[in-house]
């Protein structure tokens, strides 16, 4: 079962350089929030909208949920009978980094952030996770790690495309490796699958998954600033992903939400917050 690329946004852990508030900043600032707080504190242009006055439409909302939960910083659950916004240990690490965070000591929470983003599962109990079925065991982050390790600490969106998001087991991440080492030497994408995504905006579902894989652009560099037009590992990062990829993690079934995310952060091994 191919790995979804139905989504486009993505999300930067460096700040913009005036140091603007952005979507990232809103969610993981509304822990306890309902959506409709959540979307009021959104950056939004007010008099471009199509309904002025009233909020952002709510796909606004799950769009941003579903993209910082994948990495496990936030999701939400029902209190009360009301769905509220829960920041888990791994956002508010990250919201207490982010306004001081740059590429020197991004390696600090960088070594947290790998350990969480290699225990994340294709298959989990979220509304996107739970679409796999019961034979996919892929850890997406380490896989596309792994896959770049083996290949020179790169990677194309043609070998993400047609090879790694076809994997749905370790031994499924070997064959892809190997031929996509046989389509270098031959320069020859035959040597690799069907293309999963096809339709002409591919190149930004791609990106969305390596916006994850490289946690906001902390541990992979994003192909659009490379003169190679591929996806290479930050080479400050590449020990770190080394040391994180080569644990070969259990893969579970959790019966909920919040096991799924306690056991990321217990995985991240985050120091206690002793302010």
């Amino acid at each position: 079962m191919p790995w979804q690329c139905s989504f486009r946004s993505t999300f930067r852990l460096f700040r913009e350089p005036d140091g603007r508030h952005d979507l990232l900043d809103v969610f993981l600032e509304n822990d306890g929030k309902t959506m409709e707080e959540v979307l009021a504190a959104l950056p939004y242009d007010r008099a471009r909208a199509a309904n002025p006055g009233k909020l952002p439409n709510s796909k606004r909302y799950r769009d941003g949920r579903q993209l910082l939960r994948t990495v496990g910083l936030v999701y939400d659950e029902k209190e009360n009978g009301t769905r509220r916004l829960k920041v888990t240990p791994l956002g508010q690490a990250v919201k207490r980094w982010r306004p001081n965070i740059n590429p020197r000591n991004a390696p600090v929470l960088g070594r947290h952030a790998a350990r969480a983003l290699a225990a994340c599962q294709l298959r989990n109990p979220t509304r996107d996770g739970s679409q796999y079925t019961s034979n996919v065991e892929v850890f997406p982050f380490a896989f596309i790690w792994r896959a770049m390790l083996a290949l020179n600490d790169s990677i194309s969106s043609d070998e993400l495309n047609r090879a790694i998001f076809h994997t749905e087991n370790d031994n499924d991440l070997e064959d892809a490796i190997a031929n996509i080492r046989l389509a270098r030497e031959h320069n020859d994408l035959a040597y690799l699958g069907e293309e999963v995504v096809t339709e002409d905006a591919k190149n930004d579902r791609i990106l969305v998954w390596m916006s994850w894989a490289s946690f906001g652009w902390t541990l992979i560099g994003d192909k659009r600033q490379s003169e190679t037009g591929v996806y290479e590992i930050i080479p400050s990062a590449k020990r770190l992903l080394y040391e994180t990829a080569i644990l070969k993690l259990q893969h579970w079934d959790f019966s909920n939400e919040t096991q799924y995310f306690d056991y990321i952060a217990e995985c991240a091994g985050l120091p206690e917050d002793l302010r």
